[in-house]
């Protein structure tokens, strides 16, 4: 079974440390990692050129998970120091073992790269067994008790969600049970929709790698054949660590949400609510985290527009204040937007974002506001403000996962969050949060 590679002219992969460097226009290289089992191969189809793989293990080093570390590359491999100038070959390279790999290219005669060079004309990656992916026993029981207490939970005429933030998506990470756990979830309850309240990647690859991952994602969660929802991150600007090559706010938009804005409503008539999703992160602003006045006045038309009797839940990946944040204390439009929400807030049911990477629960301003912990399994409790919750997690374990089964009553005015995973359940009820 034949593979499609990414292959990227100029780029080799360092014999030191397994990384990639652009400027080597002698080289063409796969950008991606990719995944390979006993008996895996790679063939050379023209004998005009030479290749090199390099190898990295599927561990997992316990920083990147319970300290604020960002794996380079959003990898969570461990390099295997097999690469070297020496070991350029044109047999084929037969995999013995479960490993990640990356492929570095040479021309036999020494010439460049002309960027025009299709890497699956020049070798090609097979696959001895097609990859099938099979659920861990810990992740069917915890489906099994997630899908029962949501079921023994529902009443007629109720919305439910799967909502999600911050899956920072890493090589070797947890996404494929993410995603696994989710789909399994929707045969059980067949839910209305998925909201995920961004961060997709870390933000730290290439632009056609961070689409990669990000397509994955996405047509991971399509799988469902539901409406999928986002909201903007702000490493989906794909510029952290001065990333050289982010994406523009048309790209985003078109990326992520498949719409030409970064804000959008969703009415559901029948329950008389609608969804509000909002833009938080600009970094060309020098308050880069907060609101724009576009954005603040589109809110405003929003919540005028509905009638009396119409509820609103708003989505974000970032709060409305930076009392609820660590990174930002002072937040673009943060006055003006509060004194449209506390205006309307007999409207609304809750504003609901991520970012945090904890749980939290704030009914200070006249209506409940929710952080909800990152899907990532990542659990560093440092850069929290007070008040967070930051569930302990474990690989292999249901508190690996941290996502919730969000169930709308409009005619109580209640929403039940129902955690998979890390953390604890929620409810909102008559304008008031309470943990369960």
């Amino acid at each position: 079974m034949k593979n499609s590679l990414m292959g990227l002219a100029g780029m080799k992969i360092r014999a030191g440390d397994g990384l990639q460097e652009l400027g080597h226009p002698e080289m063409l290289s796969t950008p991606v990692f990719y995944f390979a089992q006993p008996g895996d191969q790679i063939r050379l189809l023209d004998s005009k050129f030479k290749f090199n793989v390099a190898t990295y293990e599927p561990e997992i080093e316990d920083r990147w998970i319970y300290t604020y570390d960002y794996a380079p590359e959003e990898s969570w491999t461990i390099y295997r120091q097999d690469l070297n100038g020496d070991t350029y070959r044109q047999d084929d390279y037969i995999f013995s073992e479960c490993v990640y790999f990356r492929i570095c290219l040479r021309k036999m005669d020494g010439t460049e790269f002309k960027n025009d060079e299709d890497i699956n004309q020049i070798l090609s990656f097979e696959r001895e067994q097609p990859y099938l992916y099979e659920m861990k026993p810990w992740l069917k029981k915890e489906v099994e008790r997630v899908s029962e207490r949501v079921m023994n939970l529902h009443e007629e005429g109720e919305l439910s969600f799967l909502l999600l933030a911050d899956s920072h998506y890493t090589v070797n990470g947890t996404w494929d049970d993410t995603s696994a756990a989710i789909q399994k979830l929707h045969q059980k309850l067949n839910v209305d929709g998925i909201i995920h309240l961004g961060d997709f990647t870390d933000g730290m690859t290439t632009r056609e790698v961070s689409r990669y991952y990000v397509e994955k994602i996405l047509s991971d969660l399509r799988k469902c054949d539901v409406p999928v929802w986002a909201t903007l991150g702000n490493h989906d600007t794909n510029y952290f660590k001065n990333n050289p090559e982010p994406f523009s706010l048309k790209e985003q938009c078109e990326l992520y949400l498949g719409r030409d804005e970064p804000r959008y409503a969703v009415d559901f008539a029948d329950q008389r609510l609608r969804f509000i999703f909002l833009d938080s992160f600009d970094p060309n602003e020098a308050l880069r985290y907060g609101y724009s006045a576009p954005c603040i006045q589109w809110v405003k038309e929003q919540l005028v527009s509905i009638p009396e009797e119409w509820q609103v839940i708003i989505f974000s990946h970032v709060a409305p204040m930076g009392r609820l944040q660590y990174w930002a204390k002072e937040m673009r439009g943060e006055e003006e937007l509060m004194e449209i929400l506390h205006e309307h807030s007999s409207k609304i049911i809750a504003f609901i974002n991520g970012h945090n990477h904890g749980d939290l629960i704030d009914n200070i301003e006249g209506f409940p506001i929710l952080s909800i912990l990152n899907s990532k399994c990542e659990a560093f409790t440092e850069y929290k403000s007070p008040g967070f919750v930051t569930p302990h997690r474990k690989l292999e374990d249901s508190s690996q996962e941290a996502f919730d089964v969000m169930v709308v009553n409009t005619r109580k005015r209640q929403i039940r969050f129902v955690r998979f995973g890390a953390g604890n359940d929620k409810i909102i009820l008559d304008g008031k949060a309470e943990w369960l």
